[in-house]
């Protein structure tokens, strides 16, 4: 007697294989872009040493003005220091001029330490660069090869699809529709291999005399616990 427990079973490996594409699938287009994420943050980092640069640049212009209105202050001392009359004013200028002097040295020391920070930020930046260099090439190229798989995933499920649909054709619908009411309710699982006395789906123990009215495949049987189709396959 025909049960067509074997066709269901067809039905229901396919099914198992649409499943598990379809949660590859899911997750492929957070994987890429979690690798478009790695690329971004590796540009990021790259743009955080540029600005710092530009603002070790923009400082060091600053500090060089600075020197300058200071250089100026000391030329108009200097211009001054003619034009005294008593010692005390003379003295009064000269010191003021040494104050400058030392304003100007430590403005200096200012400045190379400025331009040690924009050599060691500029290796850094070279290096980062390289880096970026390599990692982006590395990145761009997963990004690819998921890019590939999506879409030969994409291509499996159709096809997956279009046998689903033949097979259903051999099923009659009343069958069919209470095996689509049993995989909804079991995570898209409706027939479970009886194996050693045990529904592969559940894991339970089928009872003694169910077990072998499954193992002579003359009707079709559900397993007690859980529902689903059961189906022995001979060894």
């Amino acid at each position: 007697m025909e049960t067509g427990i074997e066709t269901l079973y067809q039905l229901s490996q396919i099914d198992s294989q649409i499943i598990k594409l379809e949660n590859l699938l899911k997750k492929l287009p957070q994987e890429i872009q979690q690798l478009k994420e790695e690329s971004e943050a590796l540009i990021s980092k790259l743009e955080h040493v540029n600005n710092e640069l530009k603002k070790l640049e923009k400082l060091k212009k600053e500090k060089e003005l600075e020197i300058q209105e200071q250089e100026d202050r000391i030329v108009k001392i200097q211009q001054n220091l003619d034009r005294v009359k008593t010692n005390e004013e003379y003295k009064a200028l000269l010191r003021e001029k040494a104050h400058i002097e030392e304003l100007i040295m430590d403005i200096e020391d200012e400045i190379l330490q400025i331009m040690e920070q924009q050599e060691h930020l500029e290796k850094e930046r070279e290096e980062i660069k390289k880096q970026v260099e390599i990692e982006r090439k590395k990145i761009e190229e997963k990004i690819k090869q998921k890019q590939k798989e999506l879409e030969t995933i994409k291509n499996k499920i159709q096809q997956l699809k279009e046998e689903r649909e033949k097979i259903k054709q051999n099923i009659s619908k009343p069958l069919l529709s209470k095996y689509e009411t049993i995989r909804q309710a079991r995570d898209g699982l409706a027939v479970a291999l009886a194996q050693d006395g045990t529904c592969a789906g559940c894991y339970m123990i089928i009872p003694p005399k169910l077990y072998s009215e499954v193992i002579k495949a003359e009707e079709l049987f559900t397993c007690p616990h859980c529902g689903r189709f059961l189906y022995y396959e001979s060894k």
